[in-house]
């Protein structure tokens, strides 16, 4: 997995930049994602991190990293996602970490593994944590795709974007919440 990342002003943006394999993440790429997450939490310059991905899908899977899929609550730094295309388990996991998720039209999500015989606790935790227990552990059994509208009304996704404005929209949010007073950004985020 690779990562392209760039400082603008006052936010840090994170991409997924390997879409030939439709952002998957490995193991690497986990622990690289946790190291450039906690760089930008320890520099007083960056206000907030967008978390987008390069090519059409935002990401199709993710190694099961309690590290990196908890992230979102041990950092004080907002995360913003910007995702599109598909956003499935780990992936989906990722991005709901995210303290504000930005959302292609068109999207779609899911938590597929059982589809494979397969369960990992942390992507179920990690999607729970943001939209509740009960409908992750639906999404978890049934394994199916849900649409943007739906994560929209769960509260899992925030804005909606045509897809040739995601990058902008995004930007637009993550920009205005870099800009807000850090102390009151941690006061907010602190466990």
């Amino acid at each position: 997995m690779k990562l392209r990342t760039e400082q603008d002003g006052r936010l840090y943006r994170i991409a997924l930049s390997s879409p030939e394999t439709r952002n998957v993440i490995d193991a690497d790429g986990c622990r690289n994602l946790v190291r450039e997450f906690r760089e930008a939490e320890a520099d007083a310059n960056i206000g907030a991190i967008l978390l987008e991905a390069d090519g059409p899908i935002f990401c199709a899977g993710c190694e099961p990293n309690e590290e990196l899929l908890s992230i979102g609550r041990k950092i004080a730094k907002p995360i913003i996602a910007a995702v599109q295309g598909v956003v499935i388990s780990g992936g989906l996991a990722l991005a709901a970490n995210a303290h504000l998720i930005v959302a292609a039209q068109g999207t779609s999500f899911g938590l597929t593994d059982i589809r494979e015989g397969r369960w990992a606790e942390v992507f179920t935790d990690a999607i729970a944590y943001a939209i509740g227990r009960r409908r992750a552990l639906e999404l978890a059994l049934s394994g199916r795709i849900f649409s943007t509208p739906e994560a929209l009304a769960w509260g899992l996704v925030h804005h909606v974007a045509p897809a040739f404005e995601l990058d902008d929209r995004a930007t637009e949010v993550a920009g205005g919440i870099a800009k807000a007073h850090p102390d009151a950004i941690r006061a907010m985020l602190k466990i």
